[in-house]
């Protein structure tokens, strides 16, 4: 009687933000380590498990998340031995991240056409501003914390914009919809890379943080010493020359441990932006 291999079902919230393919270059990696069957679902309308819905992990339908960090914290909140970090997180390349930590920035980003007009964030006073979603750490949040330290709110911008995704925010200042964003540099590093009017055209003039990146999140049920098994894997990705030239081609230079003390710089920052609201402006 043939034994099956075991299976790791995976799901992204990040897409098309980021690529498919990193997604994939990522799973079929630890499949082919761990001689695991792996499958990848895709959810782009949210950027993590919506706090109004069941999520994946305790209907027992995903077994590994790539998610933002602000929907993984408000799941470890609301619902108790449900998931856990995995700890381990990518190693992306930034002009600001010389320490080599596994972090992000916000990039604020104009067209190329107006940096004339809009040399910093400050010069953005009664533009028109596009952000991926209320709940984003670097496309929302940031921008709330940044306007509370110059002693303004989001009424600071002339019109403002829910675009639904980074990418999408990234067309609208393509197309001069809108005059500026702040985008996941994660997301935007991948993005120029694949697409060469973005790499032209549009330019960072600001970037804040530095910001816990994106984590992988296990469901907390999976088997203990898979668990380990993939943690390790990915820590020792870099040692295998194919897969350090795959993930050099994403930006990424290898995968480093981390523990939950990474998202304490994120908390302060809800704490610091509560009460604020970007409703007024952005709706």
């Amino acid at each position: 009687m043939s034994s099956h291999p075991p299976k790791l079902r995976f799901i992204t919230y990040l897409c098309p933000s980021i690529p498919v393919e990193y997604f994939e270059t990522i799973i079929y990696y630890l499949g082919d380590k761990l001689g695991c069957d792996v499958s990848l679902l895709y959810e782009s309308r949210f950027s993590g498990p919506p706090a109004d819905s069941p999520d994946p992990f305790s209907l027992n339908e995903v077994d590994i998340g790539f998610m933002c960090s602000s929907p993984f914290l408000k799941l470890l909140e609301s619902k108790a031995n449900v998931c856990e970090l995995l700890p381990a997180a990518p190693l992306a390349m930034h002009p600001k991240n010389s320490g080599n930590r596994p972090v992000y920035f916000s990039d604020v980003v104009v067209h190329k056409d107006n940096v004339v007009k809009y040399p910093e964030f400050k010069n953005l006073r009664g533009a028109r501003w596009a952000y991926n979603e209320p709940t984003s750490l670097s496309g929302c949040l940031s921008t709330l914390s940044t306007l509370k330290k110059m002693g303004e709110n989001a009424n600071f911008f002339g019109h403002s914009v829910q675009s639904g995704s980074h990418l999408k925010s990234l067309q609208m200042v393509l197309n001069h919809t809108v005059d500026g964003a702040a985008i996941d540099s994660f997301s935007l590093m991948m993005q120029k890379a694949q697409n060469l009017d973005l790499e032209k055209n549009i330019q960072v003039i600001e970037s804040w943080g530095p910001y816990p990146i994106q984590p992988l999140v296990f469901r907390s049920g999976l088997d203990v010493e898979l668990k380990q098994k993939v943690t390790q894997t990915l820590l020792e990705a870099h040692t295998d020359p194919e897969m350090r030239a795959k993930l050099g081609q994403f930006g990424i230079t290898k995968f480093v441990p981390i523990n939950m003390s990474l998202f304490d710089r994120e908390t302060q920052l809800q704490e610091d932006v509560k009460g604020l609201t970007s409703r007024p402006a952005y709706y």
